[in-house]
């Protein structure tokens, strides 16, 4: 290709991200909070607010139990359940099952450009009251929230856009991911897996409790969740591992061991090869350092 066709190509893709960027939605703010339980976490996330003009607030609960609080009204928490709250409309999340602490993702986006997004969440809003969608799209979730964290321009045209597909795929009653009574091992296995991310899992057992072959179980889940039952369950224990390194004061051999790892080593390994950077690495770049502070000196990282 001419050196010449590069350049107009490059500037063309410039040229059209610019134009994306116009008049489209944006996020303000994304986080991922796991297992709800700290009293100063609970106080920050439990907080009684509201936002300003232009913008909206999701909340999927993935799961833990409680009540969420949507302008005058309270609503129940169950994992799967999906909130949104409108400008200037109260919300807070009360966590009263302190044996069952919350996980969620919170997306804060600001619509204040985007006028089809805007009417689109106001659709979907109703009075507050959500909609239980199931379990299945925490990983999607997940995967905006690491696009956004990236800061890559692309990576977040690209978050943005799946987030607007999702919402028009629910404006519209569509929800593949939802869980059908034919699927309900996959529930029950992802509700087992979730029990035991802060240690281990043995493929037999789960699938003794399941009550079905080890050979269906893995065909059943990789074909709904699009990834292996274990890839599935390391997934969980990365997703944990990301919110403790970002959010907690837990030194990287604290967070091996609670997670069930035979050592520090195979934590970080392991956390490198699904995340691309090192725990510390990680942490360096996307500790949350308004809330707390890392006591510096004590993580060995490898």
């Amino acid at each position: 290709m001419p050196k010449s066709d590069i350049i107009i190509n490059v500037n063309a893709l410039k040229g059209i991200k610019k134009l994306l960027r116009e008049g489209v939605m944006r996020f303000e703010d994304i986080v991922f909070v796991y297992h709800l339980s700290d009293p100063g976490q609970i106080a920050w996330h439990g907080r009684d607010h509201f936002h300003g003009a232009g913008l909206f607030e999701m909340h999927y609960f993935v799961s833990g139990e409680g009540n969420f609080r949507n302008a005058a009204a309270r609503y129940r928490i169950e994992p799967g359940t999906l909130y949104f709250s409108a400008p200037n409309m109260r919300h807070q999340i009360l966590a009263t099952e302190p044996k069952k602490p919350i996980t969620y993702y919170a997306l804060l986006i600001d619509v204040t450009e985007d006028r089809e997004v805007a009417a689109l969440l106001e659709d979907l809003l109703g009075r507050g009251e959500g909609r239980n969608i199931g379990t299945g799209y925490r990983f999607f979730f997940a995967d905006i929230l690491q696009k956004h964290l990236s800061k890559d321009t692309s990576l977040e045209l690209s978050a943005q856009y799946s987030l607007m597909s999702f919402l028009y795929q629910l404006a519209s009653g569509s929800n593949p991911r939802r869980v059908v009574s034919d699927n309900i091992h996959i529930e029950k296995a992802i509700a087992i897996m979730q029990t035991k991310i802060e240690g281990n899992l043995d493929l037999m057992d789960l699938c003794r409790k399941l009550g079905i072959s080890r050979e269906h179980f893995i065909r059943l889940f990789s074909a709904y969740m699009q990834m292996s039952p274990m890839r599935y369950y390391m997934r969980l224990k990365m997703e944990a591992a990301c919110a403790m390194l970002s959010s907690t004061t837990l030194h990287i051999g604290e967070i091996a061991d609670k997670l069930g790892f035979e050592n520090q080593f195979s934590f970080s390994r392991t956390f490198k090869g699904m995340t691309g950077l090192s725990p510390r690495n990680y942490r360096d770049k996307f500790l949350q350092k308004v809330d707390f502070v890392v006591e510096k000196g004590k993580d060995d990282d490898i």
